[in-house]
């Protein structure tokens, strides 16, 4: 890669992702961007006129490659957020996908509705619920 700043980083490793046929190429190369800069996602939107060092330049492109070829960014941050939560994760780990949330956020519904909706009599058996 041959850039100096957030701006021309963020384009070149954008095409080189559409090219390479990813889902979502802005939000990739912006993860890994922040990624190897050590910032949120925000910063590195918020300053496109910062330059980079040579070494981080270096860094992105092989990460840009590493995502080029498939690999998950989860993987390649070693982080996945998930319901608020950040996890460690590695290619041992399946990562989740967005509609897993839902499913977590109607399951929590449920749960509530049944333990408010009215008195449960005596001798029910308790609510379980299992991951």
């Amino acid at each position: 890669m041959t850039v100096a700043t957030v701006r021309e980083a963020l384009e070149e490793g954008i095409g080189r992702l559409r090219a390479a046929g990813s889902e979502s190429p802005r939000l990739d190369a912006e993860l890994l961007l922040g990624h190897v800069l050590g910032l949120e996602r925000t910063q590195v939107l918020a300053h496109p006129e910062a330059r980079l060092g040579d070494g981080q330049l270096e860094r992105y492109g092989l990460l840009i490659e590493r995502r080029a070829v498939g690999e998950p960014v989860a993987y390649i941050r070693g982080t996945k957020e998930f319901f608020g939560l950040a996890f460690n994760v590695d290619q041992r780990a399946l990562i989740p996908r967005p509609e897993t949330e839902r499913l977590v956020e109607l399951t929590l519904e449920r749960i509530v509705e049944a333990l408010t909706r009215a008195p449960r009599p005596p001798g029910t058996p308790p609510l379980r619920v299992l991951d």
